[in-house]
């Protein structure tokens, strides 16, 4: 069985003395997160079981399958792994931010970098070239010759010795990992390079034509919404966008038609921003789909299908008709990759806000219909492309 030592007194603080975050998530959970994609089914948190993180870490080690125990010196690491396990030990301030990066120690190993650069980013040198890259694992079996150690002496540290006496296999970082920012040592006073760096690696790639998903970040990084991504989708913003979706159909259906279009256009908007946050929240090592709000697009399907009925007027079969085969048609089409129409016409944003401007004129049955034969165009042409 994989185990992990994770250090909770030993991570950096900031001024107010709580424990450093990064994009809202501390250290200590963020090596968690580690731990479990590098497979450990066991956290061995070093530091009083009490604390508030100490729980709040032991909480997400349950939800991810593995077993939490809490020792208060590396004397109860000794309890805690058997001969026959392996432990993982990650060294107090590492920020392991590479999807890569749990293959690396798939067995007994010291992850090194070259000295002169591994120092200066704060980590431990080992010998004139090299320095430790803060993560190792080694048999459970060498983690006995603690009982040969002070009982307050540090784990993490004690531990590295131990298996640089052994001659446990030292495998190289790759080139450019650490210059990059996806492998770090963080201090108590950086943590903003750190975290504009975190940053700019996991935010979802949006296309230049996804307008909304443009807007969206946009707004992340000055309103802050990424600090609060690590309980995934936050349920204030959450909640807005179902108001706001609610207030567009609302509004439409009274017969406001342009006005519950504009509001939707805002909603979408709300709603990506949601949809980020989900993903940030399991970067880098998990896989994003398990957000709160997948249900999400289908209440923004259902809200336009609402503003294009209260657009128009008639009978309801009428009303109902061309925004439902709409609908229908963005959520089943074969979309062609790359075209900027494509992009353009799926995104739900752009096409509130063209048939708001319809709407005002009186045009949003022929606008909607007019929209509809265009994906349906556009699905035509790409069946007629030559394929590679």
């Amino acid at each position: 069985m994989r185990a992990a030592l994770i250090s909770l007194a030993g991570q950096p603080r900031d001024a107010r003395g709580e424990p450093l975050r990064i994009a809202g998530k501390t250290l200590a959970r963020r090596q968690l997160e580690f731990a479990l994609a590098a497979g450990c089914e066991r956290i061995v948190a070093l530091g009083d079981g009490a604390l508030p993180e100490a729980i709040a870490l032991a909480h997400l080690a349950e939800r991810g399958g593995a077993r939490f125990r809490a020792i208060r010196d590396s004397q109860g690491l000794l309890a805690a792994v058997r001969a026959d396990d392996a432990l993982v030990v990650l060294a107090p301030g590492l920020l392991p931010d590479s999807s890569a990066a749990p293959g690396w120690l798939e067995g007994p190993a010291i992850l090194v970098a070259p000295a002169d650069a591994a120092v200066a980013a704060g980590f431990e040198r080992i010998d004139l070239e090299r320095a430790w890259a803060g993560a190792l694992v080694l048999p459970g079996n060498l983690v006995e010759r603690l009982a040969e150690l002070a009982p307050d002496s540090e784990p993490a540290p004690a531990l590295l010795r131990i298996a640089l006496q052994a001659k446990v296999k030292q495998v190289p970082m790759p080139a450019g990992i650490l210059t990059d920012g996806a492998w770090s040592m963080a201090r108590s006073d950086d943590s903003g390079p750190l975290e504009r760096q975190w940053l700019a690696r996991n935010l979802p790639v949006t296309s230049r034509w996804s307008l909304s998903g443009s807007a969206a970040q946009a707004l992340v990084k000055p309103l802050e919404l990424h600090r609060r991504a690590s309980d995934g989708s936050p349920l204030a913003i959450t909640a807005a966008t179902s108001v706001l979706l609610a207030a567009a159909a609302a509004i439409a259906l009274l017969g406001w038609g342009p006005v519950g279009f504009g509001v939707l256009a805002v909603a979408v908007v709300s709603a990506a921003c949601v949809d980020i946050l989900g993903a940030l929240n399991v970067a880098p090592f998990g896989k994003h789909g398990a957000s709160q709000a997948r249900w999400l697009p289908i209440a923004v399907d259902a809200a336009l299908v609402a503003c294009g009925a209260g657009a128009i007027a008639g009978e309801w079969p009428d009303r109902l008709f061309a925004p439902l085969v709409l609908v229908g048609l963005l959520r089943t089409v074969r979309w062609p990759s790359g075209a900027p129409a494509t992009a353009l016409l799926g995104d739900r944003a752009v096409l509130a806000a063209l048939l708001a401007v319809a709407a005002a004129f009186g045009m949003a049955k022929p606008a909607i219909m007019l929209a509809a034969l265009l994906l349906i165009g556009l699905q035509l042409a790409d069946s007629r492309a030559p394929r590679g």
